[in-house]
């Protein structure tokens, strides 16, 4: 949903001490405090780099919500060595619906006489809970399948994003406890595995839990979709053929799957392995045509010709 800025002068405010995260400054991704907080923009205090022009993207932690209120592009529109004025541009309408929820409740505090709001405590992603699932695979399963159960599309940026910082490997414990997820739920699980598994792209360590989703749900074209998916992807890859060489790896890697007693495995694996030597042929040739075509181009400038627009003859 995009937003027309408006003055902040003209938009009621309300006083708060929120954190933040903060991102798209000139410095890596950091924290921040809110203050003067209105539907349309902010009063941002924080150390990070920001000039004017630049633009934000905000997960602000407010009191009583228990997902960061995200505010997908807020605009610097001035900025000094601690402050900076944002105006929000872009921001998602159910992220606007809990803004405007959330500033009514506040405005009418306001009114009452309430006190300025004070820093608080705050969500779940701010509170250190990085290191305590990193100690406990089991509880961080169920905890982001509760997470992905409540917002599906938004997972892979919140829980998602979480449980990927806490696990930054894919560790065997990690991988046992969310076979064992799969193997005793139902859809809901398989997909929320298969999301949880774009943490780790490019890596065969995940090919456990995808054997499982696939012994289980080989007759759903829209979870075996995600299994293709999910092999497919390789992360960075480098060299005119780094894809297809990617590629390559996972079909060396599918191939350990004929082994498995399961029969749907085993017919998964066949049928994806034919794929990707497909896949791989058509990128060999892609980059080959690329390249020829590079060549023809360069033999042609060296030789002065003109490769401006000539209309072809009738």
């Amino acid at each position: 949903m995009n937003l027309k800025a408006e003055d902040q002068r003209t938009t009621p405010r309300v006083g708060v001490q929120f954190r933040a995260m903060v991102s798209g400054s000139a410095q890596p991704e950091g924290t921040g405090i809110i203050l003067d907080l209105s539907r349309s923009g902010c009063r941002l205090e924080s150390p990070l780099l920001m000039l004017p022009g630049l633009s934000l993207e905000l997960r602000i932690a407010v009191p009583g919500l228990e997902w960061a209120l995200t505010i997908d592009g807020a605009d610097v529109q001035w900025a000094n060595e601690e402050f900076a004025g944002l105006a929000f541009v872009r921001i998602r309408e159910t992220e606007q619906q809990r803004l405007d929820d959330m500033m009514t409740t506040r405005l009418e505090r306001k009114a009452e006489g309430g006190d300025e709001e004070q820093v608080e405590p705050v969500p779940f992603e701010f509170q250190g809970l990085e290191p305590v699932l990193s100690k406990d695979p089991e509880l961080a399963i169920s905890k982001g399948l509760a997470w992905f159960a409540q917002d599906r599309a938004q997972f892979r940026f919140r829980g998602g994003s979480l449980l990927g910082r806490a696990f930054p490997t894919y560790t065997p414990e990690f991988a046992a406890a969310l076979a064992e997820l799969v193997k005793a739920g139902g859809d809901t699980e398989a997909d929320f595995a298969l999301a949880l598994l774009q943490n780790y792209r490019g890596s065969t360590s995940t090919d456990s839990v995808l054997k499982e989703i696939v012994s289980r749900f080989s007759h759903d074209d829209r979870t075996m979709g995600g299994v293709r998916t999910s092999i497919n992807s390789t992360g960075v890859v480098s060299g005119e053929f780094g894809l297809a060489e990617a590629w390559r790896v996972k079909r060396e890697s599918l191939a350990r799957w004929l082994t498995d007693e399961r029969q749907a495995i085993k017919a998964f694996a066949e049928q994806h392995m034919a794929e990707l030597d497909q896949m791989i042929v058509a990128e060999r040739r892609r980059v080959e045509a690329e390249r020829e075509l590079r060549e023809r181009s360069r033999h042609e400038d060296e030789s002065g010709h003109d490769h401006g627009y000539r209309a072809k003859p009738f």
